[in-house]
């Protein structure tokens, strides 16, 4: 995807998505991140290299109540020798209360990935969402994926992302999160 390609699609997805945090009433998000990939001194030359830098990914999150939300993410390599995929779905689960303007989880869940073979990873890890302004999030998150399943050549590693999350208003209410339940 060429530079103007990914900035169209990331002005469209600002542009027309009505967007507000994420509660039980706003209860999907979409999301563009970037990700770095890490692997061991020792796994790297196995898999051709210890760091795989990833651009752009994508998530899509629905907010299921107490506290968790189902998160699934897929993210590709583009410009590096190393042609690394991985689709994920994940149980996040919010540490403090949701209804914070920072928003801090712990997360497990599952991975397929596809670097020199398809395997399977466990993943756990955590992060955290920032919702900056009443449209727009800013979220990280760091997860170790244990390879569970898969061939010799397919390894655990440290999986990092960062991105801008937008959280889809399906009900037109238009409130900040830190103004409600006053």
């Amino acid at each position: 995807m060429t530079k103007n390609k990914f900035f169209l699609l990331a002005f469209l997805l600002v542009s027309f998505a009505n967007v507000i945090a994420q509660d039980s009433s706003r209860s999907w998000s979409i999301g563009l991140n970037s990700s770095s990939v890490l692997y061991s001194e020792k796994d790297g030359p196995v898999v051709g290299g210890r760091y795989i830098g990833i651009i752009p990914g994508i998530s899509l999150s629905k907010y299921i109540g107490n506290k968790m939300t189902v998160s699934f993410g897929l993210a590709k390599s583009i410009q590096d020798t190393q042609k690394y995929v991985s689709a994920d779905a994940n149980l996040n689960y919010e540490l403090f209360n949701p209804e914070y303007k920072l928003r801090i989880y712990a997360l497990g869940g599952i991975s397929i990935v596809n670097l020199i073979e398809t395997g399977i990873t466990l993943n756990i890890g955590g992060g955290g969402t920032l919702w900056v302004t009443d449209r727009i999030g800013l979220n990280g998150q760091l997860m170790y994926k244990l390879s569970a399943l898969g061939g010799d050549f397919q390894r655990s590693h440290i999986f990092a992302t960062a991105g801008i999350v937008y959280s889809l208003n399906l009900n037109g209410s238009t409130s900040r999160i830190w103004e409600r339940n006053r």
